[in-house]
């Protein structure tokens, strides 16, 4: 029996005694690889897993990482992350030479598999979540759900609007939301991928199995990350034993160690391409391509200040888009080396979409590398505003770039909003971000409107938000080449006209008070009334159910409960009796208070009540107009009789407009 401590002195006079038997029968002998554990990074406390890889000729980054999925700018940006970490040598990734041996990030991922809770789908080209869930008969109510779902079993979808074609991913099932939830695919990844306690590489087709020493008993030291050692020749089982060659699994290289004293963990980058490299890029250099013996600068002097870019970020922002100014972009190109540029002079706009606008504002980036970065990203789309002009024109060329489903110019076809009160609002942009923004009530304007709206402008503005359409009014400032975006109060300042006011469709007792509040009349109720004859005649005391003065004569409200000889003594005694009983409608009720006040009214249509073609918006009023006095000898009141239901926005704008609005 071999002593513990001699058996790998046996072992490998055993593979030395078959390397020399397989030369002599002229056959490949198989190799032995002695694994070394390799632990990764904690930051943020991910598990990071690696193979081992040796270059060949021709071979670069991108084509080495693009071996087990497909790779996106985004995708690109985090696997250099970790190829660094686990590469501390390599300073150049875009200069790899033919033989060197690299720990490349494994993919880790297990094929998507139906299970009863969840079902795999391949994602094709102009798919989108939502229509995923539609022809799979997910009703709209709860896509919510299944999309808040398809983001906690697809860790890789951060967006549920930006998914990748060709990509398989776990779709939930009704089960899934009726029992346990099942592993999410990031979970089955580090289940699939969990090393045994040796780990073997791949060996050539015509070799034997592998034969696997045991590991001593001292692992390595956490912090060293280095490839698997030479291979050495194992003594070969017989021919009549060997089963087929095949392909071991690829072995989980790397587990989570907690730092050591000193050693401070790498931070993830915000956002996603964002990248801290060993040996960064001189801090005069805007712009480089690596990949050369001496990397070519195109050095640009930044100036004082680009043009609105404040603007630019805070819109862009405010429709919903991610602005990223900050850190490192590395582009791969089609040399072989990588295009560096520096997010705070190239900043990027990421659309919901998919599609990223890299903002050239001077012009800087070189006609080559420009080109190079459009034939290798078909979804960065480079945009240059070194000849652009005001804010307009700069919006206008990033806006053409974004792959919105619509973005139409709104100046001499503007949005209307309303009938019976239409309010226009012309605006330098209307956007349809997707095909629903409609239903969805995600229409976004862009209009230019002065540094200090006035508060009639500032009333449209509110009646938009009010209505679900998002405007978002911007200032330029042309001298300053700079501009703002202008805010808007929530609500309107307190005032003391009514609004939300409707005549009583029945007559009675409330269609008379409602008027007469109206119309500023003032009435009695309960007084006692002494009519009758002459000195000698008799004298009626009546209590009639209101009593009201207006044009210089007293009426008397009968609901229908006086007799005839009561109403005919009232008339000779002066008063005049003011039928109001409920057969009667309150509209016509009220008609004839007014014309018993002497107010006249006056049918517009389509009538011009604020704005204009010179203010940037219009508001119109079809109705039956009516002026009276101010109360308490205040200002004249303004009173629009309307046909049918008002939307409560358009009472409230009619209120901010100084107006009383009133439906019968």
């Amino acid at each position: 029996m071999i002593p513990a401590r001699l058996l790998p002195v046996a072992l490998l006079l055993a593979a030395m005694l078959a390397g020399a038997a397989a030369a002599q029968e002229g056959e490949d002998p198989p190799r032995i690889f002695f694994e070394k554990k390799i632990y990764s990074d904690t930051a943020g406390g991910k598990q990071s897993f690696f193979e081992s890889y040796t270059v060949e000729k021709g071979d670069t980054l991108w084509k080495i990482l693009q071996r087990s999925e497909p790779l996106t700018p985004d995708r690109y940006a985090e696997l250099l992350k970790e190829f660094r970490r686990a590469n501390p040598k390599v300073a150049d990734p875009s200069r790899l030479a033919p033989g060197q041996k690299l720990l490349v990030p494994s993919g880790g991922k297990p094929e998507a598999r139906d299970d009863g809770r969840t079902f795999g789908y391949m994602v094709k080209r102009g798919d989108s979540l939502s229509k995923i869930l539609s022809s799979h008969g997910v009703p709209r109510r709860q896509r919510r759900k299944y999309l808040d779902a398809i983001q906690e079993i697809n860790p890789s979808v951060t967006d549920v609007n930006r998914i990748i074609a060709g990509k398989t991913l776990l779709l939930p099932t009704e089960g899934f939301f009726a029992g346990a939830r099942p592993p999410t695919q990031g979970e089955m990844a580090i289940a699939a991928a969990e090393p045994a306690k040796e780990a073997v590489a791949p060996e050539p087709a015509e070799s034997a199995p592998q034969v696997r020493p045991p590991l001593p008993p001292k692992e390595p030291e956490p912090e060293k990350i280095e490839p698997p050692e030479a291979a050495i020749p194992a003594v070969p089982p017989p021919a009549e034993a060997r089963p087929a060659p095949e392909v071991p699994p690829v072995p989980a290289l790397t587990r989570d160690v907690p730092p050591r004293p000193g050693q401070d963990a790498l931070a993830a980058g915000k956002p996603e391409a964002e990248l801290l490299a060993p040996k960064p890029v001189s801090p005069s250099a805007s712009v480089v391509e690596t990949g050369k013996a001496k990397p070519a600068e195109e050095i640009v002097i930044p100036p004082g200040r680009t043009p609105y870019r404040g603007l630019l970020s805070d819109l862009f922002l405010a429709i919903g888009e991610k602005w990223v100014d900050r850190g490192t972009m590395f582009l791969p190109l089609p040399s072989g080396g990588d295009a560096v540029l520096q997010l705070s002079d190239f900043p990027v706009v990421r659309f919901s979409g998919g599609t990223e606008a890299l903002i050239d504002f001077r012009g800087g980036i070189p006609p080559r590398i420009a080109e190079a970065i459009s034939s290798q990203w078909k979804s960065l789309r480079i945009v240059s505003l070194a000849d652009a002009g005001g804010a307009g024109d700069r919006i206008d060329r990033i806006l053409r770039v974004s792959g919105y489903h619509s973005v139409k110019e709104g100046i001499s076809s503007p949005l209307v909003m309303g009938e019976t009160v239409s309010v226009t609002l012309p605006a330098r942009w209307v956007i349809q971000r997707t095909e629903d923004s409609l239903l969805s009530g995600d229409l976004v304007l862009l209009k230019e409107v002065p540094e200090k709206p006035d508060p009639e402008l500032l009333a449209v503005l509110r009646y938009a938000r009010r209505v679900g359409i998002r405007v978002l009014p911007y200032a330029d400032d042309p001298k300053a080449m700079e501009g703002f975006l202008v805010g808007v109060p929530e609500e309107a300042p307190a005032g003391g006209i009514p609004v939300g006011l409707a005549v009583p469709k029945t007559g009675g007792l409330p269609a008379v008070d409602f008027g007469l509040s109206l119309l500023g009349i003032a009435a009695k109720a309960g007084e006692r009334l002494r009519v009758g004859g002459g000195r000698d005649a008799f004298r009626l005391v009546v209590s009639p159910e209101r009593l009201f003065e207006a044009g210089g004569k007293k009426y008397v409200v009968d609901t229908g409960k006086m007799s005839p000889a009561i109403r005919s003594i009232l008339r000779e005694s002066g008063y005049t009796v003011f039928p109001a009983g409920k057969e009667v409608s309150g509209r016509e009720i009220f008609q004839r208070l007014m014309k018993a006040a002497g107010v006249a009214s006056e049918e517009r249509k389509g009538y011009l009540l604020s704005g204009g073609a010179k203010s940037g918006y219009e508001v119109r009023v079809t109705g039956a107009f009516v002026t009276l006095p101010g109360l308490s000898g205040g200002a004249g009141r303004r009173i629009v009789l309307v046909r049918g239901k008002i939307h409560s926005a358009a009472r409230a704008l009619l209120e901010d407009l100084g107006v009383e609005i009133v439906e019968w």
